[in-house]
Formats: structure tokens, C-alpha cells, sequence
């Protein structure tokens, strides 16, 4: 849900149809003539303060995980929580990444499963690390690489590293 909150894949227009509708923000109603088309800025919504806190700008995904107790057969010292991921929910949220209602994206729970798929069958037989430049232990290729894929990821006609070139990754099998 982070990266689709972060990088809405596609904006969704809504058009007012053969008549008038009405738009309430906030305290004020305001007239949205027929035939208008209107793409709300999913951008602004999905990173306002009001909603994802003060960090609203940075990837999270721990925003939709809770964690619970161990479960009861592996208690122990070396017993992890169980965590669970939190379903954004469906009315009145500041979360539209695949929109809602009636119509929302058919295309959602493939496109999951489909993530989690690729990412099993990559990471099962092997381990990824980035290169180190010249002088840089691991911890810091690693914080560099990080930096790289935050300041160098962008919108073109689908979410991707703007200079893939620049994130060299070292792949073992495992």
C-alpha cells in the first residue's frame, strides 16, 4: 500500500455527467457544472500532513502493519510478534489508491498477489546487495543506494528509477 500511496499509478478522472453536482469542502458546497471532468490530486492527498503525520513524505510501510502477540506456540525468548497488515478502509479515507465503491480498480488483488509472486521468485534462491564504490563498506553503499532510489524515482508514464544505471546491484544465488 506504501508505494501506491506514495506513487498513485494512475489518476482516476470523474466526470459530473449529463448534470450538475454538488462538491462539499468542508463547510462550503460548491456547484460543479455538467459535463466537467475533475482529477482530484491524488499526489496532495495521499502525503498531507492532516492524514500520514509529520513524516508524510517518506516511505513507511510500517503505516500498515500492527503487531500483535507471538502466537501461542512459539512463545518464548526467541518469539517475534505476529503482524497483520492493515487494510486501508473503504469509506471516507485519505487512501484512494485504487480507488473505491463500485468501481474500484478490478485489477487490484491480481496486481498483489502478482507483486508478492515476483518478489518470492526472485529472493527464494537469491540475495541482493549493492556494489560498493571505492572506499564504501556496505552500510554505506547501502544508505547511498537508498538516497539514489529516493531522489531519483519519478513519474513517466509508470513509476521507475529515472537512471537505473546508477543503482548497480550485486545478485548471489544462495
Amino acid at each position: 500500500f506504501e508505494t501506491v500511496r506514495l506513487y498513485t499509478a494512475v489518476a482516476i478522472a470523474k466526470s459530473t455527467g449529463s448534470r450538475a453536482r454538488s462538491l462539499k469542502l468542508g463547510a462550503d458546497t460548491v456547484m460543479v457544472p455538467k459535463n466537467t471532468v475533475v482529477i482530484p490530486n491524488y499526489s496532495a492527498l495521499h502525503t498531507h500532513p492532516r492524514y500520514w503525520g509529520c513524516n508524510s513524505v517518506d516511505f513507511e510501510p510500517s503505516r500498515w502493519i500492527t503487531s500483535g502477540s507471538p502466537a501461542p506456540a512459539t512463545k518464548g525468548p526467541s518469539a517475534h510478534p505476529v503482524e497483520h497488515l492493515k487494510e486501508p478502509p473503504t469509506r471516507n479515507s485519505p487512501f484512494v489508491g485504487w480507488s473505491g465503491g463500485a468501481r474500484s480498480c478490478p485489477g487490484q488483488k491480481f496486481a498483489q498477489v502478482e507483486f508478492v509472486g515476483v518478489l518470492v521468485g526472485l529472493f527464494r534462491d537469491f540475495k541482493v546487495k549493492p556494489v560498493p564504490l571505492k572506499g564504501e563498506d556496505d552500510g554505506m553503499a547501502r544508505a547511498r543506494l537508498l538516497e539514489q532510489i529516493r531522489m531519483d524515482t519519478g513519474m513517466r508514464l509508470l513509476l521507475q528509477m529515472l537512471h537505473p544505471e546508477k543503482a548497480v546491484l550485486e545478485w548471489r544465488r544462495r
